[in-house]
């Protein structure tokens, strides 16, 4: 089912406005002003509530996640002989995205944390992510059972958005140091796959 553009119009203005400003000081005024609408009473034809609006954003922000998960991990990539191979996450991904991407992402933790009815959803998004990564990490590695790639798998999402985290509070961090050495550290403990 396709979904109705202005809604969506709304979602995507809520997503920028509550990553420059946060979500308590997001308004409706400046989401319908984000969005380009001519009166902010018009977001009412399709959320009740700002509160409606945060939940179609976290709702819309895991999709977009999984998404992209699923268009790198999922898929793979077939090699000349005709075999799938897992496909390595780009280490340049917190610079491919706008500072915004994260901004959003680290509020919607927050919020996770605040409102009990988020949680679940923000809980899922953060659960897409360590799957994609054991979906890498399964094909990559040799010996790592299963306990060990799920150990991992948190381990590496905590490092991968507290480097985004610091990169954006910092941008003079050399994030391709700081995964060259994550990288060395893992194939030391454990070894690639051939």
């Amino acid at each position: 089912m396709k979904e109705n553009p202005r809604k969506q119009q709304i979602v995507d203005a809520a997503s920028r406005a509550i990553a420059q400003k946060g979500y308590a000081d997001a308004s409706i005024k400046d989401i319908a002003a984000e969005a380009g609408l001519p009166a902010p009473g018009l977001i009412h034809y399709y959320f009740k509530t700002k509160e409606d609006i945060l939940r179609e954003v976290v709702r819309r922000s895991r999709r977009l996640y999984e998404a992209h998960f699923g268009a790198m991990f999922a898929e793979g990539t077939s090699d000349p002989s005709g075999e799938t191979e897992t496909v390595a996450p780009d280490r340049s991904e917190p610079e491919k995205h706008e500072p915004e991407w994260y901004k959003l992402r680290y509020e919607l933790f927050a919020q996770g944390l605040r409102n009990p009815e988020l949680s679940g959803d923000v809980a899922e998004l953060l659960r897409i992510g360590r799957e994609g990564i054991s979906n890498v990490l399964g094909g990559t590695l040799d010996g790592l059972d299963d306990e060990e790639n799920e150990a991992l798998s948190a381990v590496l999402l905590a490092c991968f958005d507290g480097l985004a985290l610091q990169k954006l509070l910092q941008p003079e961090l050399d994030l391709e140091r700081a995964y060259a050495l994550l990288e060395s550290l893992i194939i030391g403990q454990f070894p690639a796959s051939e």
